[in-house]
């Protein structure tokens, strides 16, 4: 697999653990984005894997949900497949 293909492996495993968190809360995208002052079109583009966020709106989203940014990312990790590296 190249590069570009994991690297969009990795963004849309972030947005399933984005929406699935975000659907467990029982909030809007809305007053998520609010929340964390993001736009809520941002917020949706990373949940549906079509942003590959900075790693500043990584932790506001990662404190839109009360977790720290090293477990968030652990929790996109264990989204990803077993075998799944960035680098060949």
């Amino acid at each position: 697999m190249q590069a570009k293909d994991k690297k969009q492996e990795f963004i849309q495993a972030f947005g399933r653990v984005i929406k699935k968190l975000r659907e467990e809360s029982k909030r809007s995208a809305r007053s998520i984005s609010y929340e964390i002052n993001l736009s809520k079109t941002t917020l949706l583009l990373a949940e549906t894997g079509k942003l590959d966020p900075q790693i500043t709106t990584f932790c506001k989203i990662s404190e839109a949900f009360y977790i720290p940014p090293d477990k968030l990312l652990k929790m996109v990790y264990e989204e990803l497949p077993k075998d799944w590296t960035i680098v060949d």
